[in-house]
């Protein structure tokens, strides 16, 4: 009996350059593992402490080159003992909070040095734009969907959030 390779088997799923975007979006966001499967390709992308040997590898890898079936890459593990400890009980919110409603990059204005959308004391409604979160090179704008007056803002300028982590707290 003769073998007949399909083109779907003998493609990876994936090329170089999308993995590499998967590592470079796994270190941005804070991610430890990424997973996936698809038919026969596998990958699966864990945090590590070797990360010079993984950026090393991805470096020396032909933009073209096949994928293997399995791989597996270190990405970027947290550098400050900050990042690695819990938070304090004092930044807990105290009232309703206004939530991040994906993963991304928080920034609470337009464009570096311009005035933030809002600020403490501020009153906000369901339609005012409170921030924007980045997320695979988008920019999305977010809207407070809530009444209130801003109490606190819980999360900072240019750091990963996490869906559903509060960004403001209201009164």
């Amino acid at each position: 009996m003769e073998e007949t390779d399909s083109p779907a088997q003998k493609e990876p799923a994936l090329d170089l350059q999308e993995i590499r975007q998967i590592v470079d979006l796994m270190a941005k966001n804070d991610l430890s593992c990424f997973d996936l499967e698809l038919g026969s390709f596998k990958i699966k992308l864990r945090r590590g402490s070797d990360v010079e040997a993984a950026k090393d590898l991805l470096s020396k890898m032909p933009m073209q080159a096949a994928a293997p079936v399995a791989m597996t890459a270190a990405v970027a593990a947290p550098s400050s003992a900050a990042e690695a400890g819990p938070a304090p009980a004092a930044a807990e919110p105290k009232g309703p909070t206004i939530n991040s409603p994906m993963v991304g990059t928080f920034y609470p204005s337009s464009s570096p040095g311009e005035k933030t959308f809002v600020s403490v004391g501020d009153s906000v409604d369901e339609n005012t734009v409170v921030c924007i979160i980045e997320a695979m090179k988008v920019m999305n704008e977010i809207k407070a969907e809530a009444r209130g007056t801003i109490a606190r803002v819980l999360a900072e300028e240019g750091k990963p959030v996490q869906y559903g982590q509060p960004l403001f707290e209201l009164k």
